[in-house]
């Protein structure tokens, strides 16, 4: 027996919530796609067509429940610990030094946004390469992390903090040893003290308020490429500017780029990472 059909009218009715609420134009050839990673949700809701899912979608009592899930299931990619290795090199090495310098940063505490942080393995990296590196350094501040995703499925995966197979297999093995318990089986849960200084909560990058202000570092790692290049101008210049300190560094993915695209950032150099600071205000840039 098949499984329901996404027929070409409801395909083009989903289209317009994924630009609605994601930004993204979703063309026609992804409609297999799409429908392969609402079916979950079908399922979930014990629903027997994708028309019935619309309705769930735009009815006013369920929707607001309901969306978040819809664009956490369009927009799921796959992530691991330590992705983009050559970007924690740069924050090991570079990054967190220049920070620590300035004396004003003396004793308050670093504070870091994972923005599109999936089921957690990137906000956890950061803290164990931020912790290490801070304690070599001398660092007594503390560390805070502030991480957020759009789908609650994700949130709560990341809150639980338990993983496998390969979302593991960049680890090095003393980095399981430090920061995680061994449930056995290739199973490791990420250690309570390091949950403690990550805090999850779900976030629209489109519609909602940055989680907080005076970030030190963004983090928003392969999360660009869904969204089309107005969308993408908007997110950086909009939200991420504002919310980053004056002297903080955004980074993207290894795939992405700022350059021609935002008009609050500049290329910072480091390692040939897409790692950028904000640019000079256009009064200071002239002085």
């Amino acid at each position: 027996m098949s499984g329901p059909e996404l027929s070409e009218q409801t395909f083009a009715l989903f289209q317009q919530v994924i630009l609605r609420e994601m930004g993204i134009l979703m063309r026609g050839n992804k409609k297999i796609l799409v429908a392969n990673r609402l079916r979950r949700r079908l399922v979930a809701l014990n629903l027997s067509s994708y028309e019935q899912y619309y309705r769930c979608l735009t009815d006013p009592e369920r929707a607001p429940e309901e969306l978040p899930n819809f664009v956490g299931a369009i927009s799921t990619n796959e992530t691991y610990f330590f992705r983009g290795e050559n970007q924690f090199a740069a924050l090991r090495e570079q990054v967190l030094p220049a920070l620590l310098a300035a004396p004003s940063r003396r004793g308050r505490r670093l504070q870091v946004w994972s923005a599109g942080s999936s089921s957690g393995e990137e906000p956890y990296t950061i803290y164990m390469v931020a912790e290490e590196a801070l304690r070599a350094l001398g660092w007594t501040g503390g560390l805070a992390i502030t991480a957020t995703d759009i789908s609650r499925e994700m949130i709560a995966a990341a809150r639980q903090g338990e993983y496998t197979g390969r979302s593991l297999r960049a680890i090095a093995p003393r980095y399981l040893q430090e920061y995680f318990d061994d449930l056995g089986g290739g199973r490791y849960r990420v250690q309570e003290r390091v949950k403690d200084h990550v805090h999850f909560q779900v976030h629209n990058l489109l519609h909602d308020e940055p989680p907080g202000r005076g970030f030190d570092l963004i983090f928003c790692r392969n999360v660009l490429i869904y969204f089309d290049r107005p969308t993408q101008t908007r997110l950086v210049d909009e939200r991420f500017a504002p919310a980053l300190a004056p002297d903080g560094y955004l980074f993207i993915g290894n795939s992405e780029s700022l350059l021609g695209g935002s008009r609050r950032f500049k290329y910072a150099q480091l390692y040939r990472c897409p790692i950028y600071r904000l640019a000079a205000p256009p009064a200071e840039a002239g002085a």
